[in-house]
């Protein structure tokens, strides 16, 4: 693949979309991990949200959608995209991996957190994870960054056959299943050091991360762009 952010194909679609992203309306750019958290435990029923909470509720916490002038059917495809992936009750942890990507960062310990928000997607009662539970969420996490939002996002555009092609280069390049297959092994293999591990752990993410941050929806998208 080798696509790169920079190259003329995907760049219209790619600035396209991270204008959307950083648009004010969108008020979860600004909330920290706890802040989503507590706004996602405040929306659940035991340990589940219905995914009509999700839309009637939570996403209206994090969106305002007179806020924007022009993004706004981008922004609720979006949305509409991530409720299309959930069920009728959903795992909170579940509904909270598809917002974290969207929230900043800073004094956080990521990789501790995100590994903690799969191993209770997995309901696993020990600090591990069978690694191909880890291999199955890091493809939806990493799929939703990428080809979901920009999917997403194409839905609803107007006429341009430019951005029309640019679009249809970043999702049949950078984006398509084969190159998410191919950064997807090199996150497991930065988990487990390359070797044969069933178990993934606290200080596999650690290391992960440490090479490769993913906390956020432009990192990700970064890493496939310029991927090898």
């Amino acid at each position: 693949m080798g696509s790169c952010c920079t190259s003329n194909s995907n760049l219209l679609a790619e600035q396209f979309i991270r204008d959307i992203l950083n648009d004010e309306s969108l008020k979860i750019r600004k909330y920290n991990y706890m802040e989503l958290l507590n706004e996602i435990v405040s929306k659940r029923v035991e340990q589940e949200i219905p995914k009509e909470h999700i839309s009637q509720f939570l996403i209206p916490e994090f969106y305002d959608s007179n806020k924007t002038e022009s993004n706004d059917i981008y922004i609720d495809s979006i949305f509409k995209y991530i409720l299309d992936q959930l069920e009728d009750k959903n795992n909170m942890y579940l509904v909270l991996l598809y917002f974290y990507p969207f929230i900043k960062h800073e004094q956080e310990k990521i990789y501790e957190n995100f590994f903690n928000t799969i191993r209770f997607i997995t309901q696993s009662h020990r600090q591990e994870i069978n690694k191909d539970s880890v291999k199955k969420i890091l493809f939806t996490y990493i799929s939703f960054c990428s080809w979901g939002i920009s999917f997403a996002v194409r839905l609803k555009l107007t006429n341009s056959d430019d951005l029309n092609n640019s679009f249809s280069s970043l999702l049949n390049g950078p984006y398509s299943e084969t190159n998410l297959n191919k950064f997807l092994e090199t996150l497991m293999n930065s988990l487990t050091g390359g070797k044969d591990e069933e178990i993934i752990n606290l200080d596999m993410f650690k290391k992960m991360f440490e090479q490769y941050d993913i906390s956020t929806i432009e990192n990700v998208r970064d890493f496939l762009l310029t991927q090898n």
